[in-house]
């Protein structure tokens, strides 16, 4: 392809294709593709005229029945480059279409000269989009309002403890404890272990919170973890950080999943003697206090009451 007459042919699959690699092989500057002005003809070519210089280009389809250049597999194109400017004509294509009465009837269909072509769409990068990290954390439960007095307390304690008298059987009567344990010092899990009659360890005989169905009927060493020592010395206490505590028994921890922290233990044993088991609450809501660890005692101490009287089973 040239200037003046000089034609040159392309490969491409449309006029737009050809006028786009024509402006390549003549040298221009890509960037006149985009403001060139185009219009079409009916043989499928078209003419683009450059308003900066007033050169024209024109696209020309080869005819089917000469052969494209080895060079050329797809659909080929004639460019001419003319530097002159040359008016915008309209260009009339005769039409023909089917009547009714199977006679063609020849019509005049008029195509603008002048069409715009738009300019080839650059990627624009998507504009950068500051993300902030997710800040994962562990969701706490709320933090319950600050105890009532210890003397109201134990009044309304004192009102419940009498569910614990009229359970039938000893797991009903441990789980009907550790309920009114966890309603009156708020914890994220509890435990009734009471020793099993062969008198070789203490058995999870009621159990709440996440891994409750795990603990269920394990059964510990007498002598191991915070449960063990408040059964074997019959005294309460209350463990801030059981990780750190040497009396931790980590076992139940590894073999259900749940990570104990906060402990708060106290014997099941009766006013007349003789010590059962232990009730748990673990991972409190809120640091536990003396009060809890009064309250606590007095449901074991209850519970232990209902184990002397022979209900054990």
């Amino acid at each position: 392809m040239s200037t003046g007459s000089n034609e040159v042919e392309v490969a491409a699959e449309n006029w737009l294709g050809a006028l786009a690699q024509g402006i390549q092989t003549l040298g221009m500057d890509p960037s006149a593709f985009g403001r060139l002005v185009c219009a079409t003809d009916a043989n499928g070519g078209a003419v683009a005229r450059d308003p900066n210089t007033g050169g024209e280009i024109r696209v020309d389809r080869v005819a089917e029945n000469e052969p494209p250049s080895l060079s050329m597999p797809t659909s080929t194109f004639a460019a001419l480059y003319a530097p002159q400017l040359r008016a915008p004509r309209p260009v009339t294509v005769p039409v023909e279409i089917e009547s009714s009465a199977d006679e063609l009837t020849p019509i005049d269909a008029t195509i603008p000269a002048q069409l715009p072509v738009p300019a080839p769409e650059i990627p624009v990068p998507a504009p950068e989009i500051e993300v902030q990290p997710v800040r994962a954390e562990e969701t706490e439960p709320p933090i319950p309002p600050p105890p009532t007095p210890l003397d109201t307390r134990l009044e309304e304690l004192f009102m419940e403890l009498g569910e614990i008298a009229s359970s039938r059987g000893a797991n009903d009567a441990c789980l009907v404890a550790l309920k009114i344990a966890a309603r009156h010092v708020p914890a994220d899990a509890g435990a009734v272990l009471i020793r099993t009659r062969q008198g070789d360890g203490l058995r999870f005989r009621a159990a709440m919170g996440p891994a409750a169905r795990e603990v269920i009927d394990t059964v510990i060493p007498l002598d191991k973890g915070i449960a063990g020592f408040a059964y074997q010395l019959g005294l309460a206490l209350a463990i801030d950080d059981a990780k750190r505590d040497s009396r931790h028994y980590g076992q139940v921890d590894r073999s259900s999943g749940y990570t104990t922290r906060g402990v708060l233990a106290a014997p099941v044993r009766g006013d007349r003697g003789g010590t059962f088991g232990c009730v748990e609450l673990l991972n409190p809501r809120r640091p536990f206090t003396a009060d809890d660890i009064e309250i606590v005692s007095r449901v074991g101490a209850a519970l232990g009451e209902y184990m002397l009287a022979g209900y054990m089973s």
